[in-house]
């Protein structure tokens, strides 16, 4: 420190001496500056962000250097704010650090204002800190994936059981035959083992429908004095009010967990932001719009003026699209279904209550709160989404618990519209987005990717068997008595030129019978045989494609096709993992100079072998 105060002693005297560190307290400067920092600040908030900052990036330096003592001059020079961040970087790509993009951003703020002032006021042997930015805060568009097919599997089926329920009390309550049950209150001595007293589940329900008339009633507030025998032998002897209730279809009130279900529902359908969803009016559902005829969802959007409309329409399949309306009549279920639940509770708000018009709203079930009307919150989500992955043991892909929530169903549903080849102009406009890029950003890259994976694994898979075929004859059997019969194709062999792939057989000009003629679709065909002498083919081949793409993309009319194509010859011509040589790839790409391959049907037929 004396070598410090001789550098720039008068800067030391204004600010101060950081304390010396020791093993017991190896972060004393850290401390120190941050507060010094924090300090200083007049905003509580601000002063907040300081504070966390600085348990964050000790906790950094523990995690990465240990608990040695840690001296500002030693280890802050010109460029420790770039070291921190590539540390920090390693450590989230190691997912050792869970924090959100905004929260990280906050603190890497935090953390360069501080190195600056450190050394602007002399207290490092460096006046200058190279600066650096996190980088742009990654938005809640960006920053919650989509499910996986896995965890949405989970999340709709544990679902649906609860949305069966909700539609059973919906439709209303059903009662028992009138030769079952009798009056409880009739000699209960004489035991439930005979058919008397509250113990008889039927005698319970025989009870609900002729003394409270089917209106439910819960284990507090004013009803339960009249009926203290009965509530309390619902948890005596029938595993509690709830439960009991459950099995006849009934619910004491329209509370969170009845209406939850439907909510999901409806973010799933629409891919709504939850703000949106949990915002809707009880007139959100139009049944034409005066412009495009079409039947349309009317919600407002966070950072949006003014209401948006959402064409329900947009939400069909392809298939769909003029038949039933497919997804539209579930949007109309689920939003009548709610109204249906609400309608009691609804009804005794006054009519100025903002609630009135409200879509979603519970009825509370709490002791402090019992009967009074509530909108449906975040909190209430978050809390019953909790409650379902504990209920349903919900995993995620790696078997951990899984992170259940509301905001993951938007990048869910656009992702299943990118899946099912849908324009991504629909798509944005299904997510009322004013940019394409943003619409991009929700929709799960890796989730589009995995088909097309897919398709390229099990062709060069078919290519491999194949070929081992062709080299290896097998002695005709029984069940494939005849020996192996190459016809000569453009850029392959084929084992049977009427035997050609499922996607050649759903064309409208496949005539059954007839030899095939799709060249394009060689590397995909089950029947396919590729030998060393095809290669200088697939090299121009592979040529050609990438001229086309590099061109005009609208020059290929199927692009996802040619992608996956070029996928294989990638594989097929990549030593490193090609089954033929360096040598032979080398000499095709020689010979593939020579020859001009343009592979269409319509010029060219294959010939037998």
């Amino acid at each position: 420190m004396a070598e410090l105060e001789n550098i720039i002693p008068l800067d030391l005297r204004k600010y101060g001496k950081p304390p010396e560190p020791t093993v017991a307290h190896p972060f004393a400067q850290l401390e120190w500056i941050f507060d010094k920092r924090k300090d200083r600040m007049s905003n509580e908030s601000t002063k907040n962000n300081y504070q966390s900052a600085k348990t964050f990036f000790i906790q950094h330096i523990e995690a990465t250097e240990g608990l040695i003592p840690y001296r500002l001059a030693e280890k802050w020079d010109s460029l420790a704010l770039l070291r921190f961040k590539e540390t920090l970087q390693a450590r989230i790509r190691a997912k050792e650090i869970h924090l959100s993009s905004h929260t990280l951003t906050g603190h890497f703020s935090a953390v360069r204002q501080v190195m600056s002032e450190a050394a602007a006021y002399g207290l490092l042997h460096t006046r200058t800190i190279e600066a650096t930015s996190w980088g742009r805060s990654v938005s809640e568009t960006d920053a919650h994936a989509s499910y996986s097919d896995k965890e949405l599997t989970q999340i709709l089926n544990a679902v649906a059981e609860e949305l069966r329920f909700s539609y059973t009390v919906a439709e209303g309550y059903t009662k028992q035959s009138p030769e079952v049950g009798r009056d409880p209150r009739v000699e209960p001595t004489r035991g439930r083992n005979k058919g008397y007293g509250y113990g008889v589940e039927a005698n319970m329900r025989w009870y609900f429908e002729n003394v409270l008339d089917c209106e439910p009633i819960l284990g507090f507030g004013p009803t339960k004095k009249g009926h203290a025998r009965f509530l309390n032998a619902a948890h005596e002897y029938h595993g509690g009010l709830h439960k009991l209730y459950r099995s006849w279809g009934i619910a004491a009130i329209p509370d969170d967990a009845l209406v939850m279900p439907l909510a999901i529902n409806l973010l799933y359908l629409t891919g709504l932001n939850p703000s949106s969803l949990l915002g809707l009016k009880v007139d959100c559902l139009r049944d034409e719009h005066p412009l495009t005829g079409m039947p349309y969802l009317l919600f407002e959007k966070e950072r949006s003026n003014g209401e948006k409309e959402l064409h329900l329409p947009l939400l069909e399949k392809r298939e769909e699209r003029g038949l039933k309306r497919k997804q539209t009549l579930q949007v109309k279920r689920v939003i009548t279904t709610i109204l249906k639940l609400t309608t009691k509770i609804r009804d005794r708000l006054p009519e100025n209550d903002p609630l009135k018009n409200l879509l979603f709203i519970h009825g509370s079930t709490g002791a402090h709160a019992y009967t009074r009307t509530l909108p449906l919150t975040n909190g209430r989500t978050s809390a019953w989404c909790k409650w379902m992955v504990e209920k349903y043991d919900l995993r995620n892909d790696e078997d951990g618990p899984l992170n259940f929530n509301l905001v993951r169903f938007r990048s869910t549903k656009l992702t299943e519209m990118a899946l099912e080849g849908r324009d991504f102009f629909e798509i944005q406009q299904v997510a009322r987005h004013k940019s394409i890029v943003q619409t991009l950003r929700y929709i799960a890259a890796n989730r589009l990717d995995e088909p097309a994976r897919k398709v390229v694994s099990e062709a060069l898979a078919q290519i491999r068997a194949n070929q081992a075929e062709v080299f290896s004859p097998r002695e005709p059997t029984a069940v494939s008595p005849d020996p192996i019969n190459l016809f000569r194709g453009l850029i392959a062999d084929c084992k049977n030129v009427f035997d050609p792939p499922d996607r050649v057989k759903r064309a409208v000009d496949f005539v059954p019978g007839q030899a095939c003629t799709r060249f394009n679709m060689c590397l995909f065909c089950r029947n396919v045989v590729v030998l060393k002498e095809h290669l200088p083919s697939l090299v121009a081949y592979r040529s050609q494609i990438l001229a086309a793409q590099a061109n005009n993309v609208q020059n290929l009319p199927h692009a996802h096709l040619y992608n996956q194509t070029l996928s294989v010859l990638d594989d097929l011509l990549n030593p490193e993992v090609s089954q033929f040589t360096a040598d032979e790839i080398e000499w095709a790409f020689d010979m593939a100079t020579t020859i001009d391959v343009v592979v269409d049907p319509l010029l060219y037929r294959g010939t037998c072998q």
